[in-house]
């Protein structure tokens, strides 16, 4: 049997590239290998930019995390999250649409869509429309809530659905990134891609591994 390694990963991270985002690609990233993550999926608002400047910062200095492309794009219905894609997505589409699009664009089957933050009243949730039949995960933990009873509902409809259930922090600044976390294995003969993490949450070989929220200072510091 071939060796396998087990990579801690954030799956729902923004920056300041998101409009709601507060902290420096440079600061979110040192922020995630302080707390040892293997990677982090760069999640804006409606844009890529954040993605690929990441990707260039890690580049260029040389550094050992994993860069996710992801963006969290707004539908009519719903915020959606889409990882694996290298080019953006038109905002204000139909979920079906923008499920359609995001399909067509995939190579190697490595698009995963992701329901965030599904029951959340204020949010621009999608509600039960997170069991969609062209949705891989739902994210049953997400770290921005005061109360947990959100992500309770989440947990039960994925489990009653058998959704593949993911977890994030959804960071806007650095010190949440790493909040929420998954874990993966994936095999060792070469340095692991994020095509090969793809592939293992789309197959439901995913575990959740950190489930905290987000502190309430954090929240009163944003407000400000």
């Amino acid at each position: 049997m071939p060796l396998t390694i087990t990579l801690t990963l954030d799956l729902h991270v923004h920056t300041n590239y998101s409009h709601d985002g507060h902290d420096s690609i440079e600061k979110i990233l040192k922020s995630a290998i302080a707390k040892k993550l293997d990677g982090v999926a760069i999640c804006d608002h409606d844009t890529m930019e954040g993605f690929f400047a990441a990707r260039k910062y890690v580049v260029d200095n040389h550094l050992d995390l994993i860069i996710i492309p992801g963006i969290e794009v707004t539908t009519s219905e719903s915020h959606l999250i889409v990882l694996g894609l290298e080019e953006g997505l038109e905002k204000g589409l139909s979920l079906e649409e923008t499920i359609r699009i995001a399909r067509q664009k995939e190579k190697k089957g490595t698009v995963v869509i992701i329901a965030p933050h599904p029951y959340h009243p204020f949010r621009h949730s999608i509600g039960n429309l997170c069991t969609h039949s062209g949705i891989d995960a739902i994210e049953i933990f997400n770290s921005r809530y005061f109360f947990g009873v959100a992500n309770k509902i989440a947990s039960g409809k994925a489990t009653r659905n058998n959704v593949t259930a993911v977890a994030g922090s959804d960071a806007h600044s650095a010190e949440c990134v790493g909040l929420a976390t998954i874990e993966v294995e994936v095999e060792t003969e070469q340095k692991p891609e994020h095509e090969a993490i793809l592939r293992m949450i789309k197959e439901g070989n995913v575990r959740i591994k950190s489930c905290k929220r987000t502190p309430f200072w954090v929240y009163f510091k944003q407000l400000l």
